[in-house]
């Protein structure tokens, strides 16, 4: 099934872009995939989820975060706020009717969906978080030399380097990153949610998504962790899918 494909302007005058498909069954239900940094709507998960799905007659919605795919703005001006904002219109975009949506966020994306549990009053269906930063942004504040912070400062950018993407972002992200400091998110989130998490994940480290578990007073949260499994467990998209399945019916959400 083609998606529909749609732009939004956001108060800035950047666009968001969003795919959609839209529900074939009733009760209407609808998954919403929130990607990660320097990731877009087409990502290799994105788009397997998005099959998996609508072979279902859920409705599914992707959208490129600014500064990422076919958006407008750049990873220079990126901050959690502007996320936030993004996933806010996108979810105040789709059609209304059925149940709230279910909320897919990988890396970044999973601390998007995590904290707008958190800053925003829109409903939301349960969370599936698949190797989430859990400590994003706030980490750069709490875990970075003073030193640094302070040449990032100076410099206006800092350059980051994985294994699929080198980056620069913008100081902005950290002096925005001070309103969401990780222990804010542990003492604040109360929402069901499905964590994923890899192992061998190079980029989060595995212990961060279990103390949060551990320090969260959140008594609906479940952890499943893949001891092979990397960062973008692109490998494992059959077996996410699977289980987050499997978990949704569980709860009577699929």
């Amino acid at each position: 099934m083609n998606p529909q494909t749609h732009r939004l302007t956001m108060p800035d005058g950047q666009d968001i872009v969003l795919d959609w498909s839209e529900p074939r069954a009733a009760p209407a239900r609808c998954a919403v995939f929130v990607h990660g940094l320097a990731s877009e709507r087409r990502g290799e998960k994105a788009l397997y989820f998005a099959e998996q799905f609508t072979a279902r007659g859920w409705g599914y919605l992707s959208f490129d975060l600014r500064g990422h795919g076919a958006a407008g703005g750049t990873l220079a001006e990126l901050t959690l706020t502007r996320c936030l904002e993004d996933l806010d219109a996108a979810l105040a975009w789709m059609p209304a009717g059925g149940r709230p949506p279910v909320l897919i966020g990988s890396s970044m994306g999973g601390a998007i969906a995590a904290w707008y549990t958190v800053t925003h009053l829109r409903p939301v269906g349960p969370l599936v978080l698949l190797a989430p930063s859990v400590r994003f942004p706030g980490h750069f504040v709490t875990s970075l030399p003073a030193e640094e912070l302070a040449a990032w400062q100076q410099r206006g950018t800092r350059r980051l380097q994985s294994d699929w993407a080198e980056i620069h972002l913008g100081y902005a992200l950290v002096e925005d990153g001070r309103a969401y400091p990780p222990s804010r998110l542990e003492r604040a989130f109360d929402h069901r949610a499905l964590i994923i998490q890899g192992m061998r994940d190079e980029a989060v480290n595995w212990q961060h998504p279990l103390a949060f578990v551990e320090a969260s007073a959140c008594r609906t949260l479940d952890l499943l962790l893949l001891k092979e499994g990397d960062h973008r467990l692109t490998d494992y998209k059959a077996y996410l899918f699977g289980a987050m399945l499997n978990w949704l019916q569980r709860l009577g959400e699929a």
